[in-house]
């Protein structure tokens, strides 16, 4: 059987099991060891599995993961986020929009101390949708500014997706952190252009606060609310991102230090007790479990895949097209999207890794780029139907019945806008490489 032919089954086998409802870690763990033992003529295959997993089980940079999802865990019950979204709304709440210019803004300062898509998504569903309905704002814009703001800790540091990306291709966590900053503000900026310009063209998509209302809060409260919801979050974020990026402390440092701080502030609003920190743990046992279970799953499949020659044939048939390095990078783009339309992120991450990336450096792009362009890309994937996890955590954490079609559609404007900072961060690629390069 020649590679193509047996890549060309893997992939039919990995499709069918995975719209037959099993889920991804068993599909891609099962297939992995059916197809490695039937497939491949190898004796040392069973070998190659165990090695594959330890090496997952022996790989720290993983520690660090584990610490940043406790961290994001203790502070979604800390109470910071509550009284973070009211300072939010007050101070933006005058303007036209100002809301979901406050989701925004509040979502990038989430997406930096936690880095937890469920979490920030769930969190501004239940705080900001009721407030953006009560004004009336247009329920598109509503929708769309909750799932892509929530979607930004997939860039922002510190990020989970990055953090994996790391420890798999052998690239500096740090040096992806600070790359993905750039990234992650530069979409954060795109979003708020949107509403601002959206608010503009229709005055009546996003009403602002009354005045009357406005008016309960004086300047010295609003100083208050100030001190007392953003500065610890700030300071936080400052502690853990600044350490990593300065080189005092390792990513696993930081994020045990990180875990202090949510810990601190937790404190700090009266909610740090045994009962929260159990929680805590247990969702933090329950995150990291589905994620080291998908990755060690990957890793069999991966494994077998590239045995089998899966990536001599990518290989191959990428270079076949006979057009430039970019025309590539494109079709690359665009598989990888594909991917995310029916394959959860940690999947695409895991897979798209070891296939694209040798594929990648070999057409001569910067690996520090890629990694967050890639990154960028999974970004998508949760705004992507049939299966946008973004999607998902709205429509089951919202009190009302939203029409799983509505919300589909509010991501469209959104999608756009992800395409359009890809494309300026290939005509750019200093808004990723630059702060690396200076402070790294």
């Amino acid at each position: 059987m020649t590679a193509g032919m047996a890549i060309l089954i893997v992939m039919v086998g990995f499709l069918i099991v995975l719209f037959l409802g099993y889920p991804l870690s068993f599909a891609l763990g099962g297939l992995g060891v059916i197809f490695g033992i039937t497939m491949w003529s190898n004796p040392g295959v069973v070998n190659l599995f165990i090695r594959s997993v330890l090496n997952v089980c022996n790989n720290t940079s993983y520690v660090s993961m584990i610490l940043f999802i406790l961290m994001g865990c203790i502070l979604e019950r800390s109470g910071a986020s509550d009284d973070m979204f009211e300072t939010i709304r007050v101070i933006f709440g005058r303007m036209r929009g100002g809301i979901a210019i406050g989701v925004i803004v509040l979502c990038t300062l989430l997406g930096a101390a936690t880095g937890i898509i469920g979490a920030s998504i769930s969190m501004m569903t239940l705080l900001a949708l009721p407030a953006m309905m009560k004004y009336k704002y247009n329920k598109p814009l509503t929708y769309g500014v909750i799932m892509s703001a929530g979607c930004l800790g997939t860039i922002i540091p510190p990020s989970i997706i990055l953090v994996i990306y790391g420890a798999q291709a052998q690239i500096s966590i740090g040096k992806l952190f600070a790359g993905g900053l750039g990234a992650g503000l530069l979409l954060s900026f795109l979003y708020l252009i949107y509403v601002v310009v959206m608010n503009i063209l229709h005055k009546d998509w996003g009403p602002a606060i009354t005045q009357e209302e406005l008016s309960v809060y004086t300047s010295a409260m609003k100083a208050k609310l100030v001190v007392k919801s953003l500065l610890p979050t700030a300071i936080l974020i400052f502690l853990v991102l600044g350490s990593i990026m300065l080189g005092v402390a390792t990513p696993t440092e930081a994020a045990a230090l990180g875990v202090v701080g949510s810990a601190a502030i937790a404190l700090m609003y009266g909610k740090f007790n045994w009962k929260m920190l159990q929680e805590s743990l247990y969702n933090t046992f329950l995150t990291h479990t589905m994620i080291m279970w998908i990755i060690m799953a990957a890793s069999l499949f991966t494994a077998v895949f590239l045995g089998l020659g899966g990536n001599q044939v990518i290989n191959d048939f990428l270079v076949s097209l006979d057009v430039n390095r970019w025309m590539l990078f494109s079709v690359i783009c665009v598989i990888v999207v594909i991917m995310g339309m029916f394959i959860d992120s940690y999947g695409v991450l895991l897979i798209g890794i070891p296939i694209f990336t040798p594929v990648v450096y070999a057409l001569g792009f910067d690996p520090l780029w890629f990694a967050i362009i890639f990154a960028v890309l999974i970004q998508m994937s949760y705004l992507s139907p049939p299966f946008a996890y973004a999607a998902f955590y709205v429509k089951g954490v919202a009190k009302e019945n939203i029409p799983i079609g509505e919300i589909y559609m509010a991501s469209i404007p959104f999608l756009l806008l992800q395409v359009v900072a890809i494309i300026i961060l290939c005509m750019l690629p200093e808004i990723i490489t630059w702060l690396p390069s200076h402070i790294m």
